[in-house]
């Protein structure tokens, strides 16, 4: 489980097209229970990207949930705690209670249930 989490983590990272350059633009951003969502109002095609990505995503965690006899709920949870972690300076992602952006040269501020799962990367 660990091992494909890492792949979407370092797929999501650096993603290339359309949905890399919204990230990049700060349109983008990661969610804390592991899917991509829209800070500011996105164009058609963007939406249907990200759309994409998250269905990708949802089916991901699904099979993984099965495997490990989990809520898939919780797969993407951890998957988004590692995303999150990954967010670029001056980069968006989302918590529970609202969206946050990563200060140039300070650690993404992860909530205390991602400590153990992203390496304490705060």
């Amino acid at each position: 489980m660990i091992g494909a989490l890492f792949l979407l983590a370092a797929q999501s990272a650096t993603p290339a097209g359309l949905v890399g350059e919204a990230i990049a633009k700060g349109q983008v951003g990661e969610r804390y229970d592991g899917y991509l969502d829209f800070v500011a109002t996105p164009e058609d095609a963007l939406r249907r990207a990200v759309r994409d990505i998250n269905i990708r995503r949802r089916l991901l965690y699904g099979q993984l949930a099965e495997r490990r006899s989990v809520a898939p709920r919780e797969v993407g949870i951890t998957a988004g705690c590692n995303l999150m972690a990954r967010t670029p300076e001056k980069g968006w992602y989302q918590l529970p209670e609202g969206w946050q952006r990563r200060a140039p040269g300070q650690p993404v501020a992860l909530p205390d249930y991602c400590g153990a799962v992203a390496g304490g990367a705060r």
